[in-house]
């Protein structure tokens, strides 16, 4: 009962934190201006809104099945989405930068494919370290872009920029490590090893990292145009939800530029990195402020942080439905088809 004590006390402290910071976001909005303009939303454009996210939803496992598919494994792809989903409902709800689903990735694709862990763990890492390095650019990109318009919103712009760059350049960084055949976590490894005296399960997972990174660094240097493939993955996702980002404001009766576009996805970005489960309260308080920002009207930014939050707790409550199923209906372990080329 005390480790469970300790575990959840930081959790309840953030719920603390922003909680107020959620009340202040909706109480800055009158309700009925609110309704006002979700009721401008009609039955077709919401499903138009909802077909743009399926595809979003299934474009989000394609930098993770490539990896599979460049590593030799042939696994099903719909079978993958819902792996991700299941992930994405545990990353959701921990409070965070959007993680702490991947080790239910790993166990999935060890449990039901029979991968070796090494592999799987490599796959999952990969699509993470992608993931981040697109994240991390498209916000520093973003804020370079605030800068440049002159935004009259009091944000702390350089230091933030400095912050969110060097994020990017620990992904990146390491990548290009492993493009040029270097192995950091090896060598790290290494020093450790020779060093000092490693516990046993320390020694273990090291083990089992350097096993995972050799498989990376082979993985680029058999195959390079990989980790460009999964770039232009990740190109096609950002591309996708800037469309539908600004399809919904325009339902919404707000049509923006492509740069007022980037400035709000941007700020939804920043709320999602923060630690608050879901980016509750930091996603509304930062939708009011950015379209107060452009001038726009609060509202705006509460109704379209109301659809987000619908949405992605759906698909989180259905990732924990998955979750769950999943890994009680493992079937009988068999090993994946291979791929041939």
């Amino acid at each position: 009962m005390s480790t469970l004590r300790r575990i959840w006390k930081p959790r309840y402290l953030v719920l603390v934190l922003v909680l107020p910071l959620f009340g202040w976001a909706l109480r800055s909005v009158p309700a009925g201006e609110i309704a006002s303009t979700l009721r401008q939303l009609s039955l077709g454009q919401l499903a138009v809104i909802a077909g743009l996210n399926l595809i979003i939803v299934l474009l989000f496992s394609s930098r993770w099945w490539l990896f599979l598919r460049a590593q030799g494994y042939r696994l099903p792809y719909f079978s993958l989405v819902s792996y991700r989903l299941a992930a994405f409902g545990i990353s959701y709800f921990t409070p965070g930068p959007q993680m702490g689903g991947e080790p239910l990735q790993v166990y999935l694709l060890r449990d039901r494919h029979a991968l070796p862990t090494s592999i799987a763990i490599a796959a999952v890492s990969l699509d993470k370290l992608v993931e981040l390095m697109t994240n991390f650019t498209f916000v520093a990109a973003g804020l370079l872009l605030v800068l440049r318009m002159g935004s009259s919103a009091q944000l702390p712009l350089y230091p933030m920029i400095f912050i969110f760059i060097s994020l990017l350049a620990i992904p990146a960084g390491y990548l290009l490590a492993l493009w040029t055949g270097k192995r950091p976590l090896s060598r790290l490894s290494h020093i450790l090893a020779t060093r000092s005296k490693v516990m046993p399960a320390l020694q273990s997972a090291l083990r089992t990292a350097v096993s995972s990174e050799a498989d990376m660094a082979g993985l680029f240097k058999r195959k390079p145009v990989v980790l460009l493939l999964s770039l232009l993955f990740s190109l096609l996702i950002w591309t996708c939800m800037l469309i539908e980002y600004r399809l919904t404001l325009s339902f919404l009766g707000q049509p923006v530029s492509w740069l007022a576009t980037i400035y709000l996805l941007t700020a939804a970005r920043i709320a999602f990195l923060l630690p608050s489960p879901g980016g509750l309260g930091t996603l509304e308080a930062g939708q009011v402020l950015a379209m107060q920002a452009l001038g726009l009207s609060p509202a705006l930014g509460i109704s379209i942080s109301l659809l987000i939050r619908a949405r992605d707790l759906a698909l989180g409550g259905l990732g924990l439905w998955l979750g769950a199923y999943l890994t009680q209906k493992s079937p009988a372990k068999a090993l994946p088809s291979q791929a041939g080329d």
